[in-house]
């Protein structure tokens, strides 16, 4: 199988951006079964909804590559917006020949997009909403965007990897950088839902192998290249992304059907909490009343 660098199609695995090394960085292979379920869960969400077009925001990524997590809504023939993507990451949409399927927007204002009201049959974000200042309004322009449905995937802090990562951010005096934690637990997500009037359409998990989401070696390397408050270390790995081949060929690893069938079957409700890396919240617009 061929790798994939996603920023440069392997001419060169080492840059310097602002005094910093950029050094190539394999996804692993926990990270490559997020994206296998994902690509589920959206094949599922777009047959059962009906959905057509489809806006991610913001699409950048948390500790892999960003703008890529769309994928399975293009697999599935519907048009994505990626609202302030990583614009190298581009080059997988076109290296599976899903170029026309996407179209990119820069600089917008995640609480302000200029996006007209009920322009999207669906509007998510995958992790990165947790960073955002001012979730309540921006759940509130999420909502406003689209048709009918808002999907947030988030990862979940209930699994007994989340206080390891906790400790070794504070062992090696890591700024935590994963966002608000408490909106890292599936029942503030649902009320924020219902707060901002909508109905909860489904909840479940994602992305529970039968293992915890531990950190390890990997992730204190990132940190320490990529995670310090330093404003000159604001590079990027340069992604290598082994999903991006399995889905141009269209052959996954055995391990990862035979985890997934199952993962999809007890997706739904809180069954698998306590070892999923990832819930999910399905907001419903509520009808309007005729008038």
């Amino acid at each position: 199988m061929k790798n994939f660098l996603s920023k440069t199609h392997k001419k060169e695995d080492k840059k310097r951006v602002d005094g910093v090394h950029e050094e190539t960085e394999r996804e692993v292979f926990g990270v490559t079964y997020d994206r296998y379920m994902l690509l589920q869960l959206h094949q599922v969400l777009t047959r059962e909804l009906g959905l057509k077009n489809i806006v991610e925001m913001p699409s950048h990524g948390a500790k892999a590559a960003g703008s890529l997590y769309s994928i399975g809504f293009g697999k599935s023939d519907c048009h994505v917006t990626l609202v302030n993507p990583e614009m190298e990451m581009m080059k997988g949409w076109e290296y599976l020949g899903m170029a026309g399927k996407v179209s990119p927007m820069n600089g917008v204002d995640v609480l302000h997009t200029g996006f007209e009201s009920d322009q999207f049959d669906l509007a998510w974000n995958f992790v990165t909403w947790t960073e955002l200042p001012e979730a309540p309004r921006y759940l509130q322009e999420m909502k406003r965007i689209s048709k009918k449905y808002v999907l947030l995937v988030t990862c979940n802090n209930f699994q007994p990897g989340y206080p390891w990562h906790r400790f070794l951010h504070r062992w090696y005096g890591f700024p935590w950088n994963h966002g608000k934690v408490k909106y890292n637990h599936i029942t503030t997500v649902k009320k924020m839902i219902k707060i901002a009037g909508m109905d909860i359409a489904e909840y479940g998990t994602i992305d529970a192998p039968g293992w915890p989401d531990p950190s390890g070696p990997r992730d204190v390397r990132l940190h320490r290249r990529y995670g310090s408050n330093d404003p000159r270390q604001n590079a990027t790995p340069n992604w290598e992304v082994p999903f991006l081949e399995y889905v141009k060929t269209g052959i996954y690893p055995q391990w990862m059907q035979v985890l997934g069938k199952w993962d999809m079957l007890l997706r739904k409700g809180v069954w698998q909490l306590p070892m999923s890396h990832l819930f999910y919240v399905l907001g419903e617009k509520r009808s309007q009343p005729n008038t």
